[in-house]
């Protein structure tokens, strides 16, 4: 690869890093060309970043967006990097998912935000609900209360409704 196609390509993976709320690396060493083809599919689905690179040129783009303490996931083998931009949750999910499909596929750990993270620490990101999931947890809490005193006025009002009832019933006989 010629130099200037080198430095285009770090700057590529620069405004990659800057933009992704989570970067992820895994090491995807004895991967069939079918399972690498179906982790992209899965990547593509869910509307993440994935690129393989070189380590020295991904040390590159994140030295010069700021981040550091990737050295140790970034060695041997060159690397697949899942960038999530919109939700950090789901790059490791589907990184997270397809590692126990295929045990191929092993995340090395990643950045979340500006924050590094090693391989359980990644895992455990995978595990969290997502940001949709979060906000509709967060809708359901806020509305919660209201339901409750609604509940709670209905069922007073059919108490009185049941009573009023079966007092007519005995009136009437």
């Amino acid at each position: 690869m010629l130099r200037n196609d080198k430095e285009v390509l770090v700057c590529d993976l620069e405004k990659s890093v800057q933009n992704a709320a989570a970067i992820l690396f895994v090491d995807f060493t004895g991967l069939t060309v079918a399972e690498v083809e179906q982790f992209r599919r899965k990547v593509r689905a869910a509307k993440i970043g994935y690129r393989v690179v070189k380590n020295t040129l991904m040390l590159e783009a994140l030295k010069n967006a700021g981040k550091k303490g990737a050295e140790p996931f970034l060695t041997g083998s060159p690397t697949g990097v899942v960038f999530g931009t919109d939700d950090p949750v789901a790059a490791a999910k589907v990184a997270y998912d397809f590692s126990k499909e295929c045990a191929h596929l092993k995340l090395k750990g990643g950045f979340l935000e500006s924050d590094v993270l090693n391989a359980k620490q990644a895992e455990d990101l995978a595990k969290m609900p997502g940001r949709i999931q979060l906000q509709g947890m967060i809708v359901s809490a806020a509305l919660a209360p209201g339901r409750n005193v609604i509940g709670q006025m209905l069922s007073a009002g059919q108490k009185i409704a049941g009573i009023i009832a079966k007092r007519i019933k005995d009136l009437e006989k």
